[in-house]
C-alpha cells in the first residue's frame, strides 16, 4: 500500500484529452518533467492508486497530457477527472545542491517571522495561483491566515526542527 509519505504533490487531473483516454494534468511543479518516474499515483476515493505511464507530453507551460496503461477511452478517463497527482518521492531527481525543498514539504513545518517571532503551523500550501499561499495555524487562534511566500521572504531553512524563518514585507 502506498502511503502519503512515499509520495509527492505534482498536480490535478483537470479534464480528459481526446477520446483515446489520454488525461490533462495541471502541474504545480516541474518535478514529473524532470524525473523518469513510470507511474503517477492518483487520489482516488483517498485511496493511493499507481497508474503506468505509457505516454507523456507538455501541453503549454503548467500542463501535462498523460497516456495511461489501461485507460483506452474518454469514458474510462472521465472518473479520473479531478484526482491529485503524485509521483513516488523516490523517482523524484534531486536538485544540484542536494539542499532542495520543495513548497509543498514545507507543510507541518512551524513559521516564524523575524520580526512577529512564531506564526504557527503551516498546515497547507497553494500553488494554484499566481503566488504561492500558505495556511498558517497560530496555538493562539482558532482561525488559520493565509499568507503569501515567496523565496525573497525566506530568511532560514532549518530541514532537522522543520523551521522556516521569513522576513514578511509587511506587518501582522
Amino acid at each position: 500500500m502506498i502511503t502519503d509519505e512515499q509520495v509527492y504533490k505534482i498536480g490535478v487531473i483537470t479534464r480528459t484529452h481526446g477520446k483515446t483516454g489520454e488525461v490533462q494534468c495541471h502541474a504545480l511543479n516541474s518535478a514529473w518533467e524532470d524525473s523518469d518516474a513510470e507511474f503517477v499515483i492518483l487520489r482516488l476515493d483517498n485511496i493511493l492508486t499507481p497508474f503506468r505511464v505509457t505516454d507523456w507530453r507538455t501541453k503549454g507551460a503548467e500542463d501535462i497530457l498523460m497516456t495511461l496503461r489501461f485507460v483506452d477511452t474518454e469514458e474510462q478517463a472521465q472518473p479520473l477527472i479531478g484526482a491529485e497527482a503524485y509521483m513516488l518521492r523516490r523517482d523524484i531527481v534531486a536538485a544540484d545542491d542536494g539542499d532542495a525543498i520543495a513548497w509543498s514539504d514545507l507543510q507541518g513545518w512551524t513559521l516564524v517571522d523575524d520580526e512577529a517571532g512564531e506564526l504557527g503551523i503551516i498546515t497547507a500550501v497553494d500553488q494554484t495561483t499566481a503566488n504561492t499561499l500558505i495556511s498558517v495555524h497560530s496555538a493562539d487562534s482558532a482561525n488559520d491566515r493565509l499568507l503569501p511566500l515567496h523565496e525573497d521572504f525566506i530568511t532560514s531553512l532549518d530541514a532537522d526542527t522543520k523551521t522556516i524563518r521569513v522576513n514578511l514585507p509587511f506587518h501582522l
